[in-house]
């Protein structure tokens, strides 16, 4: 019970609109645990990769950063490796 009633606090810290009851998630109300599953995921594309690191301590949003970049640059070497073979 206290670990649904910290996930909904947690959702709602973050803007997410909030339809269930701490008992929902706990009878296991599939519908109303979508309803949450789905705020949640609007939050998340709503929002900008910067402000949902604005919670996280530096060190934690560094290092994401750093992976984001990195895959970032990954994606592109590959994309211009493709292009190399594509003329070849």
């Amino acid at each position: 019970m206290m670990n649904a009633t910290y996930i909904i606090s947690i959702a709602r810290k973050l803007g997410c609109s909030i339809f269930l009851l701490p008992e929902d998630i706990t009878e296991v109300n599939q519908n109303m645990i979508l309803t949450l599953t789905a705020s949640i995921m609007y939050w998340f594309l709503k929002h900008p990769l910067e402000e949902r690191t604005v919670g996280n301590s530096d060190s934690e949003s560094g290092s994401q950063l750093e992976t984001t970049s990195n895959s970032t640059l990954d994606d592109s070497a590959s994309d211009s490796s493709a292009e190399e073979k594509g003329s070849m």
